[in-house]
This record gives structure tokens, sequence and C-alpha cells, in this order.
């Protein structure tokens, strides 16, 4: 028997081959910092979604004229992931579908536990290419939301992105009464620019090559707009500024012409400022820079904290003193000026369509519409079904061996998951890729199309009641990796984790608990170290030693910034997400559990690099035998990421990075070298898979020692948080 969950859709917006494609995709999930919107209003950009479906179009041209630089990025595809996954990311580009939209107003549903100011029920203006999308249902961050007072005004703070693009151009220009500002293309944020920088006092002048962009920026409140294709603009402005030039120039144009920014060199005074707001060329002459000794700015987005993951994604303001205009500041301005009715949009704001007649309403935007308004109905969308949580039962229901295929589901559509995982997944006989689930709607869409999978959702609750779904893979980001598991193994799915198992010690007590109640649970983590074929053929020399064994590992690891989701504390840091591998290939080669582990750090004297990111760990093992962890991002990627060196009976073990074995001691048989690396994915997931379909077969890696290894890294990463120390178990 089936059981499904009722849980109503989100319609969403999507471009595939400049094609308009409005799908069903599950409503978003809650997360700590985010407020679930569910969505009024949303606005076409005129300018930036327009550029996106045309470059969509444009791919295939783009490719054929730059044959040279995308073979190049073929040879790099082909020397990091291998024939399959380059093969995979091809296809992948060859079904891309991109989400739109990135400026919304709604009403909050559900919020997460860490959001302060923010309430159920109250109406919100939204932003985020990433968050604010085209849909009935969106996750935002609570530092790119901004409550609307008046209800009334929902429909037009839609446009409440763009005002804060065009108001922080405003600020980098640093407009102020009596100035003279020169408005370089007359699209929406142009036209927002030209009236704030009369709001602030200037004297406009607007640019534009569109005779009707020309007479909406005279609505708009400009002095003086000039047709660049019918005059001498340089020669005009002259004149107009008693030969001085223009205080300020705002480039709000998008265009790929050479000459924009030399232009706004031309006409602006000597000392003056030129400030890019839009997307153009930069290419320019030295000359008129130096000689008049103009300024030149970009304006970022909206405002300071655009792009800075702790400010977005966790929520940590600015100090108000130190940073007056915030994104989420200009957000609220252009909010308060749009209630106040400051602001003039009902020129701007051309037509309203809903969301199902999306396809005629960029059909419309091509013809050159301005500003079109998306409308939202919600007869099946309700409060409830934004923040599924599921509930989990200390005895799990049972699971059902496959008689006839294994069908898979994938949570999380990475780049691991895309050119590693999946290629192995969909060569395994009898397998069958079911579901692709991924918080990003169109990743998961993408994703399927490739592989043809029944399912694509962005919502894992969806498939936990699905009976059809026998196992799930699970790649999602690392923080989400124990709690996901547990759902879908208390509903009866077999679970292959994409370590690490846990990123805490709760996390690590809630496993240990589960399998307590659930011993017989069918659960894997992907540690493939131990199945690789040189670790297989190590293991069984070392099987034969008389006394303990010495092993040192060095892994070279490589420098990430420390801005990368991998080194936020919300996901555990790289020891936990990486190292993790090690710990159990050590206790995989030596059959011991640790006795004791030490940790020594190394410390950037700038403070520039995470003390986790370079450590060396030492194990002791109950056997005696010895372990040591070199993890270093300081250096080079050409001397090879892992090297290992075993020391036994007289002997002595190097295996170099996966593509060289050597032996002293041993047979010259041992010795071996090949051309491509083999680290164990292709027998971990075949013998998985043979256990999910076979209850006489074993999982590849034991349950106690994934819980031991965890445990490992757990300690090791707080003791290297902590500066070193060592730890007694």
């Amino acid at each position: 028997m089936q059981h499904h969950e009722e849980t109503p859709f989100s319609r969403q917006i999507f471009l595939q081959r400049g094609n308009i494609l409005v799908e069903k995709t599950s409503p978003a999930e809650t997360h700590d910092h985010h407020v679930v919107v569910r969505v009024h209003y949303s606005f076409i950009s005129s300018g930036t979604e327009i550029a996106t479906v045309n470059n969509s179009v444009s791919q295939l041209t783009s490719y054929i004229t730059n044959i040279s630089r995308y073979t190049a990025k073929l040879y790099g595809a082909f020397k990091e992931h291998g024939v399959k996954g380059t093969q995979a990311l091809i296809k992948e580009r060859q079904h891309k579908i991109l989400p739109l939209g990135y400026s919304c107003a709604g009403e909050i549903i559900a919020c997460g536990k860490h959001v302060k100011n923010l309430r159920i029920g109250d109406y919100v203006a939204c932003a985020g290419t990433n968050y604010a999308y085209h849909a009935d249902i969106i996750s935002v961050p609570q530092n790119l939301t901004v409550r609307v007072v008046r209800q009334e005004f929902l429909k037009e703070t839609s446009i409440t992105t763009l005002g804060a693009i065009a108001l922080q151009g405003i600020r980098r220009a640093d407009v102020s009464l009596g100035h003279t500002v020169c408005v370089i293309g007359l699209g929406l944020i142009g036209q927002l620019t030209v009236q704030l920088a009369k709001r602030a006092g200037a004297t406009v002048i607007g640019i534009d090559i569109k005779d009707d962009r020309i007479a909406l920026a005279y609505q708009s409140g400009a002095d003086t707009c000039l047709h660049a294709g019918n005059v001498d603009i340089v020669r005009e402005i002259s004149y107009l500024t008693d030969h001085h030039g223009v205080d300020i120039t705002l480039i709000t144009a998008s265009s790929q012409a050479s000459n924009i920014v030399q232009d706004a060199m031309q006409i602006t005074r000597c000392k003056g400022r030129v400030v890019v707001v839009g997307d153009v060329k930069l290419t320019f002459d030295r000359e008129p820079f130096y000689r008049k000794e103009i300024d030149f700015s970009i304006s970022c987005s909206y405002g300071p904290g655009r792009y800075d993951v702790a400010y977005e994604q966790e929520s940590i303001d600015y100090p108000y003193a130190h940073v007056r205009w915030t994104e989420r500041r200009n957000m609220a301005y252009i909010v308060s000026l749009i209630e106040k009715q400051l602001l003039s949009l009902k020129h701007l704001i051309t037509e309203c369509y809903n969301i199902n007649d999306a396809k005629q309403a960029y059909a419309k935007l091509k013809d050159g519409a301005l500003g079109i308004i998306l409308s939202y109905e919600h007869e099946t969308i309700n409060k409830a079904s934004a923040a599924t949580t599921t509930l989990l039962s200390p005895h799990a229901m049972p699971y059902i061996y496959p008689t006839e295929k294994t069908h898979v589901a994938l949570v999380g559509a990475g780049g691991f998951a895309k050119t590693k995982i999946l290629p192995i997944i969909a060569q395994l006989d009898n397998v069958s890729i079911h579901s692709i689930v991924d918080t990003d709607a169109a990743a998961a869409l993408t994703i399927a199309r490739v592989y043809r999978a029944q399912r694509a959702c962005n919502n894992y609750h969806r498939i936990l009641n699905d009976d059809n779904v026998n196992v799930a893979v699970i790649t999602s980001p690392h923080a989400h990796h124990a709690e996901q598991a547990l759902a879908c193994l208390n509903h009866g799915k077999a679970v292959l984790v994409e370590k690490p198992a846990a990123i805490s010690f709760e996390q690590l007590e809630k496993l240990r608990n589960f399998f307590a109640i659930n011993p017989t649970s069918p659960y894997c983590v992907d540690f493939n170290r131990s199945c690789s074929p040189f670790m297989e053929e190590i293991k069984t020399h070392l099987s034969l030693r008389t006394q303990p064994a010495f092993i040192t590992y060095r892994m070279n690891a490589g420098y990430i910034a420390p801005d990368h989701w991998i080194q936020s504390e919300e996901h555990g840091g790289r020891i936990i997400g990486e190292a993790c591998h090690i710990f159990d290939l050590f206790c995989f080669l030596l059959e011991s559990a640790p006795l004791s582990i030490h940790v020594g750090t190394s410390i950037s004297a700038t403070n520039t690099l995470p003390s986790p990111d370079n450590i060396v760990a030492t194990i002791t093992m109950r056997d005696g035998s010895c372990c040591s962890l070199v993890y270093s991002s300081y250096g080079h990627h050409d001397a090879g990421k892992e090297y290992m060196e075993v020391f036994y009976d007289g002997k002595t073990i190097i295996m170099n990075d996966f593509l060289e074995l050597k032996g002293f001691g041993l047979p010259l048989s041992f010795n071996k070298r090949v051309s491509s690396q083999d680290k164990g994915h292709q027998k971990l997931y075949a013998q998985f898979f043979k256990a999910v379909r076979n209850r006489q077969a074993c999982m590849p890696i034991p349950l106690e020692r994934i819980l031991r290894a965890t445990e490992i890294t757990l300690i090791v990463n707080s003791l290297a948080k902590r500066g070193g120390g060592s730890e007694s178990l």
C-alpha cells in the first residue's frame, strides 16, 4: 500500500534554452534564518531577465564562436572528473534549467527559529537572485526581507529590489543638492535613478537611444534628455554645463558597446565621479581618467551585505553606526518612499499578468514593455504546507527488499553528485533513478531531465511516504546529513550518505540511539577509500603483521576561502567534511579502536586561515599502532593531494595519490602504477546496492566503524578548534 502526503504544489517560472516554463515544485522549506513567503506579486525586470533569456538562446552560438576556449574547459573537466563526470556535465549543460526572478512582495507564512522582528502574517518585500523567485512560495533570508506596513502598496513594493539597486548607485555617487547628474541608460533602473537623483536635489540629464524611454524619463522628472543616436552627446552636455561637464555620471545601461564608459569620461567634469550600476563593457582609454582625475567606481547590487554569506545567510547585521545603509536598509527606504507615494511608478509598471500566463508576459517584455508584474492566486496553498516537519518514531518502518528494480532518490544535486555519484548509479544493473531532490528547484529539474527521473522536487519530505522509493542517497550540505538520513530510515528507506555521517556530537548520539533500537536498518556512509584497490591490497599485507604498525597520511587539501559554505560553523568545517575519510581508513587498515587522540594546529599570523585547515592529528590505537594525519591547506596542488606511508615488521609501503603503490620488503608484484585514480566509489556503490537487494550481503562499511570514525573526527575537530590538545577514549 502506498502512502502519499497531500502537500500542495508551488508554481515557479524557469528558463530553458530561451523557453519560459511554468513548473510545479514543492513548497519551500523553513531554514533557521529564513522566512517563508507566500508571494502575491513579483516584478519582471526588463533589463536583467530579458538579457538572461537572450543569453540562454545564444549559448550554442557562443560555443561555436569560442570553440578554443570551450576546448580548454573540456580538457580541464576531463582531468578533474574523468570521462564519465565530464559527460555528465555536458548533459547537464544541454538540459540546463534556470530559475527567474529576484524581486517580489507577499505574506510571511513561516519563520525560522533565529528570525527576529518579523512574524507570520507580516507583509514583506523580498530580494535576491537566489531567493526571490517568480514562485508561489519562496524561502528568503531575513536580511533580504523588509516589512511592508501598508498592504495597499504590496503590488508596487514588488519593485523594491530594483529600487534598492538604483538607490545604492545614488549612494555610491554621493549625489547632493546642486549637482548636475547624467544618467546613461533609461531602462527601469535608469528611470528610478532619475527620480532618486531629483529627490536628492540634483539637476538630471538622461541619455538613451529609445524615444519611448526618453519620454518616460521626462515623466520621471528628468530636466533634459538626449537621444544618443541623434545628437553628439559630448557636445550637447558641454553646452548644457557651460563647458564644465556634469558632476556625476551614473551608467545604468545594459550593453556591451565599448564606447559607453569612454563617453562617460568625456561628459564628466574634472575631478567628477563616474559610477557603473548597469552591466556594461569596461574598456576605456586611460588618458581622460588621468587628465581629469575622475573617481571611477562600481555599485554592487542592493548595497553593503550583498554576497556576504554571514550577512545574508546567517543574519549577522552590520552595526548601524558604522554601516548606515546596508542592502536591507536600502530596501526599507525604498518601501517607505513607495508607501509615502514619493516614487512615481504608475508610468513604469505597464501591465500585470497571472503567473500561468508567464509566456505572454515575457513575450510582451521582448516587445519593449519596461516593467511587468506577475500576480498569484492561492486557492491550494496554505501556511501549513510550507513548514513540513517529520516526527521520528523510535521504531522505524521495516525496510522492504525490492523484487524488481531498486528505485533511488538523490537528495542534494551538487557538483560531486553530478560528476561522480549519479554517473555511477546510472550504470548499475536493476537500479533506477526515481527522484531528484534539491532546494534549488531548477537544479533538481535539470538533473531529473538528464537522467529521466520520474520526480524533481525541492523538499525531501515528498519522498518519505512514497513506497516507490527504496533508497535515499544523501548528498546535501553536511549539516543536513544526519537529519535527512534518520527521516528516510524511519520511513523504511535504505540510506547511503555522502560523508560525513554527523557534524556534531548531538547528531552522532541521535544516530547511535536510532541504531540501538533499529540495528538492521540498511545504512552506509561513503567512506570510499577503504574500497579502493590500493587500500585493499595494503590491508591484505597488513593483516599478516606480527607487531603494531605506524601510518602517516598527508592530505594536501588546498586553500578554501573562509566564506565558503564548507568552512561555516553550520556545516562543521573541513576536518568533519573531508578528513573523516582518513580516520575511517585508519580503522579499516588496523582493525583496532582508538585509545587516545592528540591534535596540533597551525594558526596563521594574519588569522586568515582557520586552524582546522592545518593540523596534525595523532591517534594511538589499542593494539599499539600509531596513526598520524597531516592535513594542510598551505601546499601546492602539483604535489598531489594524498600520500601515505606505512611502516610495520621491517617493511614499508608508500601510496602516492592513488596513482602509485610501492612496497619495500614486499614482492615486486606488489608495486603498481595506474593512469587514473580509483578511490573506491564504484565498488562501494556496487556493494551497497547489492546489500539493499540481498539481505545476505554485507554493507561495504560496517555500522560500528562508521560511528567510530565519526566520533574520532568530531574529537579531532573539537581539539583543533581549541588550538590543539589531547583526549583519551
